[in-house]
């Protein structure tokens, strides 16, 4: 696997979610890569407008066949989330990895030659040693309509771009590369590029600490995201 995609943070099955205005562009790119990475948050239980878990999770599982069957040549890779890291979904995901040999996921991380692949909620978390260790939900309760349509409102004033100024490009960099450098088991040796997502923040080639970093975003309405080229070597 030489040359591919990362996205992250569609946050389908939410009302705020704009990825399917985009889904040919991410076929067309699957479709010339060697594989292709959903790097954590691609579906959103917390917020999803489906009635039950089961009903989000069969819809998710049907948009990832769709995307396997898009690109048959393509090895696409899930990455879990702080909105996605429910532990139906990751059996129908292991599921799915024996039906589709296209198909592979992760709890928290995948390594590709020099390139580092995570969602990044982890990487946020105070008071933990270990930055890839991630617990998987039993469930994930839906937030309540009157919630919703609230926060759907303030996503509609884009309220939601304070995130990006909050953190900034450079300490939130910063604060990744502290939660990396803690990291054992030798998951950063030989590490160049970490590509993550979870801040809403689209950047590239920002360097820290001999590593570069990149953030692909979100495809929520109103949000800055960028589809990602990926050339890992070793």
């Amino acid at each position: 696997m030489t040359y591919g995609h990362v996205i992250s943070d569609l946050h389908l099955l939410a009302p705020w979610s704009a990825a399917d205005d985009h889904l040919d562009e991410m076929y067309a790119a699957a479709r010339r890569s060697d594989f292709f990475i959903l790097n954590g948050d691609i579906f959103d239980f917390r917020w999803s407008t489906f009635s039950s878990a089961r009903q989000s999770v069969n819809a998710a599982i049907d948009w990832l066949r769709a995307f396997t069957a898009a690109a048959p040549q393509c090895r696409l890779f899930y990455i879990l989330g702080n909105h996605d890291n429910l532990h139906g979904l990751a059996e129908r995901l292991e599921a799915l990895k024996l039906e589709r040999e296209n198909f592979d996921w992760r709890r928290s991380h995948l390594r590709i030659g020099d390139a580092m692949f995570t969602h990044g909620d982890l990487l946020f978390r105070s008071g933990t040693s270990d930055p890839f260790h991630r617990s998987l939900l039993p469930a994930i309760e839906n937030k309540p309509k009157a919630l919703s349509r609230a926060y759907h409102f303030l996503h509609g004033m884009r309220i939601h771009r304070l995130n990006a100024s909050f953190y900034g490009e450079e300490r939130c960099v910063r604060r990744v590369s502290r939660a990396l450098s803690r990291s054992g088991n030798g998951h950063m040796d030989g590490i160049a590029d970490v590509y993550f997502g979870h801040v809403h923040m689209a950047f590239t080639d920002i360097a820290h600490d001999g590593l570069n970093f990149h953030n692909t975003g979100s495809v929520i309405e109103g949000l800055p995201w960028h589809m990602l080229e990926v050339e890992p070597t070793g």
